[in-house]
């Protein structure tokens, strides 16, 4: 793909924001670099609660800003991005969450790899944690046996193990380049999820619809994990965590005999690890993501009340 080719291509990059300034301009401060010779920034911010957004329109007056008047969760204020790339005519469309920092060549490489091939409508990068070559993410798959997705990779120092360009069962929504057709045919992000699994449920519906979802290890990103939930352990992360791991059978039609044996040891393993580390808070959250499941508070749910 010649650098001519690349100046046709209409790029837009999607940054989503609540309260998180410094993250934030660190992201947008490593994207502006990026050795692509055509893309726009658009930061989408969440309702944010402090001085975050004034702050960022002051420093990044060449980006533009849409401001959502209440929150609407990582789907719902990724949707609100999407439509306005699709509506200034994006060829592609990159979903990047603000808790990271990319290498300069990330865009190029995931640019070039969607161009390859047709049919490939989605591409992800290497992810590693933040400040490491600890892999967080060197492709998304679904566990064929239990049902449960998994990061090939994870917590594996990078030895050059996943430097394959590879098709995967999905990319991770931290970081993933998205061709407008995939939009066109299957919609956007699925909003019943409002935060996590949205983005293995939006690669595997793509997948049925006849587009590849590939990983580039030659375009690399830095993440901060799970910064704007609170982290792993916190009450956010467990409701949504898990309610959307039942969501997501429920959508997927997901009948393996693993299933339930495997989740309900993670159900345990939620609920009594926060009452050992005295957090209670987090064992009421996992057991109240079970109860709005199955009681059909899908989207924002009671989540936020985990805060």
């Amino acid at each position: 793909m010649n650098s001519e080719n690349n100046n046709n291509i209409n790029i837009y990059i999607i940054i989503l924001n609540w309260n998180n300034f410094d993250d934030a301009s660190k992201c947008i401060q490593s994207v502006c670099v990026a050795n692509y010779p055509k893309f726009s920034i658009v930061l989408v911010d969440n309702a944010s609660e402090n001085n975050s957004l004034p702050r960022l329109k002051a420093a990044f007056g060449h980006i533009s800003f849409v401001e959502n008047k209440q929150n609407l969760g990582f789907t719902g204020g990724n949707n609100v991005g999407i439509k306005y790339a699709l509506e200034h005519q994006a060829d592609y469309v990159l979903l990047l969450n603000n808790d990271t920092v990319v290498k300069p060549d990330f865009l190029s490489e995931l640019v070039r790899i969607a161009e390859s091939d047709p049919q490939i409508g989605i591409v992800g990068p290497k992810i590693y944690f933040s400040n490491s070559k600890i892999i967080w993410f060197a492709g998304g798959f679904l566990n064929k046996k239990t049902g449960f997705t998994y990061h090939r990779g994870e917590n594996e120092p990078d030895n050059g193990q996943y430097d394959n360009v590879l098709e995967i069962d999905f990319a991770s929504g931290c970081a993933m380049l998205i061709k407008k057709e995939v939009f066109e045919k299957i919609g956007m992000l699925d909003e019943d999820y409002y935060h996590s699994h949205e983005d293995a449920n939006f690669c595997v519906k793509a997948k049925e619809a006849g587009f590849k979802v590939v990983y580039n290890p030659a375009s690399i990103i830095y993440h901060k994990l799970a910064r704007s939930s609170g982290g792993r352990r916190s009450p956010f992360y467990l409701y949504y965590r898990t309610r959307n791991h039942l969501i997501f059978k429920e959508k997927l039609k997901i009948n393996v005999p693993l299933f339930w044996p495997v989740f309900l040891l993670l159900l345990t393993k939620r609920i009594f690890g926060s009452l050992l580390m005295g957090q209670p808070r987090g064992a009421w959250a996992t057991i109240c993501g079970v109860i709005d499941f199955y009681a059909g508070k899908w989207g924002r749910g009671n989540g936020e009340k985990f805060r």
